[in-house]
């Protein structure tokens, strides 16, 4: 079986076909610090800026900027390590914090993992430059 990791080598057109995806959206399980894990409603802003996920009838979002690293696997309290390769998390707030997701197939978990992946490094590169001061 691959490992989500292993989509870093998806072709440019593959990961414009991923964030298409992303903004249309899709049901993730979604495990929080407390409580069960629950299936939410993921989607990419149309931006590209931020990972929007509904709880409670209230939109919540991650920026992904502030995202520091994307991992495969699971980093959760509530491992379920059948669903493993199936999983991936976003760490942020210095790598102090996650958000970590679990998605219905292979499929869906390339895709997401490789789309955010993307922007998620995207996002580094335009920080890291615009900290290079000018000369």
């Amino acid at each position: 079986m691959a490992d989500p990791s292993s989509c870093y080598n998806y072709h440019e057109r593959d990961i414009d076909q991923a964030l298409v995806v992303l903004k249309k959206g899709t049901q993730l399980l979604k495990y929080s610090r407390k409580g069960k894990p629950k299936f939410r409603a993921f989607r990419l802003s149309p931006d590209e800026k931020t990972l929007i996920w509904f709880s409670r009838g209230e939109e919540k979002g991650l920026k992904l900027s502030e995202v520091s690293r994307i991992i495969p696997g699971q980093r959760t309290r509530f491992l379920r390590p059948e669903k493993d390769h199936l999983s991936f998390s976003l760490l942020y707030n210095n790598r102090e914090r996650s958000l970590d997701l679990i998605c219905k197939d292979k499929a869906e978990t390339e895709v997401w993992f490789a789309g955010l992946k993307s922007l998620i490094e995207k996002s580094r590169n335009r920080r890291t430059r615009s900290e290079i001061p000018e000369v």
